[in-house]
């Protein structure tokens, strides 16, 4: 057995080593300047992909408070109760303009005491319609013209 092993050390020392030479090479893109351009766009995507998720968790979690903000009983009364106001707020127009004769006011306005809207109507003469104008706080306007009599 010992001659087996002495003869097998022997072969092994007897075939010659083949080797090459040791040499260094940077594997990272940044250092050895291969594939640079095309790392530096990997890194770039990904750190915007990292930002715009955490802008949209922090739009989805501003959105989430606002509307449990509008889902609380409070708020949907209050939203209830403005409807009211407004659709009470509409007949008495409706009223003020089309009522009977003598109750009839042929020019008007009102100013919302919630929102600070102006609501002004007039029925010019010899036109036979009824021009309600609404102007909204940031200064828009909206104008409805409808027949006063069919």
């Amino acid at each position: 057995m010992r001659k087996l092993i002495t003869i097998i050390v022997g072969l092994v020392m007897i075939t010659g080593v083949n080797a090459s030479e040791v040499t260094f090479k940077f594997g990272s893109p940044s250092f050895s300047g291969v594939g640079k351009s095309s790392h530096y766009l990997t890194i770039e995507n990904i750190e915007k992909t990292r930002k715009d998720a955490i802008k949209a968790a922090e739009k989805a979690a501003a959105d989430k408070v606002i509307a449990d903000a509008k889902n609380t009983a409070v708020a949907k009364f209050k939203a209830n109760l403005e409807s009211r106001f407004y659709t009470a707020l509409a007949k008495q127009i409706t009223t003020n303009i089309f009522g009977a004769d003598g109750l009839q006011q042929d020019t008007g306005t009102f100013t919302s005491p919630l929102g600070g809207e102006v609501v002004t109507w007039t029925t010019p003469a010899d036109t036979g319609n009824v021009v309600v104008t609404v102007t909204e706080t940031d200064g828009t306007v909206t104008t409805f013209t409808m027949p006063k009599e069919d």
